[in-house]
């Protein structure tokens, strides 16, 4: 027979075990795995001009909400290699930093992924997405003001070459 104490125990079993089963996702990527990560600095401006030859070749930036751009500038391209669970930071030209983290390499072979940027002055860091990124296909993430312009930043990961 069901009473009040019976419902709240199984209540709060149920919420142990789907906590537990939260735990249970795909393992992390084990210490030593590494991971290539290519980050694309670009400036982006709605005024016409020129995109930089090595990013016409970029589908993602000529879909909404980058196609709005009708000049893109390839700043910089830094090489990381990133460890599963550990922060990696870049200086960003405006001077905020952006974090990159690989939280975990799934089991198909993608990798979910926390990009963050630090405020201005601060030096806390304010989560800005989380994606599943499939293998050498960028994602971009923009909105930091830039020389006139806006700062759209691309990541690519891979797995390095053994």
């Amino acid at each position: 027979m069901m009473n009040t104490r019976n419902v709240t125990r199984l209540h709060v079993l149920g919420l142990v075990l789907a906590v537990a089963a939260s735990f249970a996702a795909p393992a992390l990527a084990q210490a030593d795995e590494k991971v290539a990560a290519e980050v694309l600095v670009v400036l982006a401006k709605e005024e016409p001009g020129e995109i930089d030859p090595a990013l016409r070749d970029l589908p993602a930036l000529t879909r909404p909400p980058f196609n709005a751009f009708k000049s893109m500038e390839l700043l910089s391209r830094p090489k990381l290699e990133l460890t599963p669970g550990k922060d990696s930071e870049i200086t960003l030209p405006n001077g905020r930093k952006l974090r990159i983290q690989v939280v975990q390499i799934l089991p198909n072979g993608r990798f979910r992924v926390r990009v963050s940027i630090n405020r201005p002055n601060e030096r806390d860091y304010l989560p800005l997405v989380v994606v599943v990124a499939s293998e050498n296909e960028p994602f971009f993430v923009a909105g930091q003001a830039y020389q006139g312009g806006t700062l759209v930043i691309g990541v690519r990961l891979s797995k390095p070459a053994e």
